[in-house]
């Protein structure tokens, strides 16, 4: 993992998951920072992301997002070992860790968002 741009959000990582996908890591920066609005469909009262700082092509920190225990949202975007990307999510937290019915929601939330929802927007061919 390259070095972080940016201090630790907060001391606990309370999930990590990792996704890879074809397109190269720039393209999965521009659809996170330049994009969400195309491919990112919010819960009802849940907050839109702010990109808190970013290192364009690999490294994006969101905030507030996906649980109120939940105060950032890290991802580091790698190139895998073929032509394609790699993701590294972190959710960090004020808790060690979360219970086990939050932990369960995060850890869903967060493969609907970066294993379909985004997979599906960086998967579809654009002229």
């Amino acid at each position: 993992m390259q070095s972080r741009p940016w201090p630790t959000p907060t001391d606990h990582v309370v999930i990590r998951r990792r996704w890879t996908y074809a397109p190269p890591p720039w393209v999965i920066y521009e659809a996170v920072v330049d994009e969400p609005e195309q491919w990112l469909s919010l819960l009802t009262a849940e907050a839109k992301p702010q990109v808190a700082a970013s290192r364009r092509p690999d490294a994006v920190l969101l905030r507030p997002w996906v649980d109120a225990a939940v105060h950032a949202v890290e991802l580091v975007i790698e190139r895998d070992r073929s032509r394609g990307s790699q993701v590294t999510v972190l959710a960090y937290s004020d808790v060690p860790s979360l219970d086990d019915e939050t932990r369960r929601s995060v850890n869903y939330r967060l493969g609907t968002i970066f294993g379909a929802a985004l997979r599906a927007w960086v998967d579809e061919p654009r002229g």
